[in-house]
């Protein structure tokens, strides 16, 4: 169990909410800020519908974007905003254009699509990953699949799923519903991405079997003291891994806490830095309806609780900062979406 700090640190103090977003009727699956800008922010529901708004003085709705079936499972933003992608369990990844809420592509993959990621690298090639344990690589220029690779295991596991993914530059990590980490190397020449290698798999820590919920990459984690990975699990396990060596992929534990279990994907991200050497803090939501911020720097002790917000109605499954980082914005089942602002001390 976490237990909870005497005194909230000044660089996590909250001046309160910002906006209160409630146009959802069912519940807000996944959430996003855009890149190098504060006020675009862009989230999908349960029932396919993906909403783009703007954040100032009040809050605007500039898009509504209705193509899936079924609920979004991912969401993510071309490095200028200038596209969106949403993933979709009916087994399909979508391109918007952003700006005008233009439909552009509408890329179909083997089985419902878990995670979708532009490579960072290069724009024009979109990363899929399914529920049947195919990447699938499209090419947004001309829509059409660039290569297809399926996740393995060793000899005696079978049913591989994508859960969650991460980029960063020339590698793939993908992790699976076994809470396996796969990092893999893009090849790309003149362009063209050759290949996906495989160069690690990471098994899951203390060898339990569980669905990832999140995984999310940072350039410099303090306790990892280098690039790092965050992944949360179903079962309530949250796990920090160091990218020890780059050109193997080699991962290795740091940190593995235990949080309250949930009923259902709860995903977590990193908290910003505001100093190197401050300790490893991470927020994520909760089955309590509350937000929480962590510290995970002294796995020994169990995650501290340095922060609670409290303010949705339901269970909060995803958080996503602002890149100014002034703002959280949370998720819940009931379909709220809050905005919090930090306390401008930070």
């Amino acid at each position: 169990m976490a237990s909870l700090t005497s005194q909230v640190p000044t660089a996590y103090s909250f001046a309160g909410m910002q906006h209160i977003l409630e146009d959802n009727e069912v519940r807000v699956t996944v959430l996003k800020f855009g890149h190098l800008s504060s006020d675009l922010l862009a989230y999908g529901a349960q029932d396919g519908v993906v909403r783009v708004v703007g954040l100032g003085q009040t809050c605007t709705v500039h898009h509504v974007l209705k193509q899936h079936q079924r609920a979004i499972s991912d969401l993510d933003w071309s490095l200028d905003n200038t596209f969106l992608l949403s993933a979709g369990l009916e087994g399909s990844v979508t391109m918007w254009m952003a700006a005008t809420g233009q439909l552009l592509r509408i890329f179909l993959t083997t089985s419902p699509a878990c995670c979708a990621k532009f490579h960072l690298v290069n724009q024009n090639l979109i990363i899929a990953g399914t529920e049947s344990g195919v990447l699938q690589v499209f090419n947004c220029s001309t829509g059409k699949l660039a290569l297809t690779q399926a996740l393995t295991g060793s000899s005696n596991v079978s049913g591989l799923s994508c859960s969650a993914m991460a980029v960063s530059n020339n590698l793939l990590y993908v992790a699976d519903n076994r809470g396996c980490i796969h990092t893999l190397r893009c090849d790309i020449k003149n362009g063209m991405l050759q290949s996906l290698v495989l160069l690690t798999r990471t098994p899951a820590p203390s060898g339990k079997l569980s669905e990832t919920a999140s995984l999310v990459y940072s350039p410099y984690s303090s306790t990892a003291r280098g690039q790092a990975l965050l992944m949360s699990s179903l079962d309530g396990s949250v796990s920090l891994f160091k990218l020890a060596d780059a050109a193997a992929g080699r991962l290795e534990l740091v940190s593995n806490c235990e949080v309250p279990r949930a009923a259902r994907k709860i995903r977590a991200t990193f908290c910003p830095k505001v100093h190197i050497t401050e300790p490893e803090y991470i927020v994520m939501g909760g089955e309590d309806t509350s937000v929480y911020i962590y510290d995970i720097s002294k796995p020994s002790q169990g995650p501290l609780v340095v922060n609670q917000l409290q303010g949705h109605m339901a269970p909060v499954v995803d958080v996503s900062w602002s890149y100014n980082e002034a703002l959280l914005a949370s998720c819940d089942c009931d379909g709220a979406v809050i905005v919090w602002k930090r306390e401008q001390s930070h």
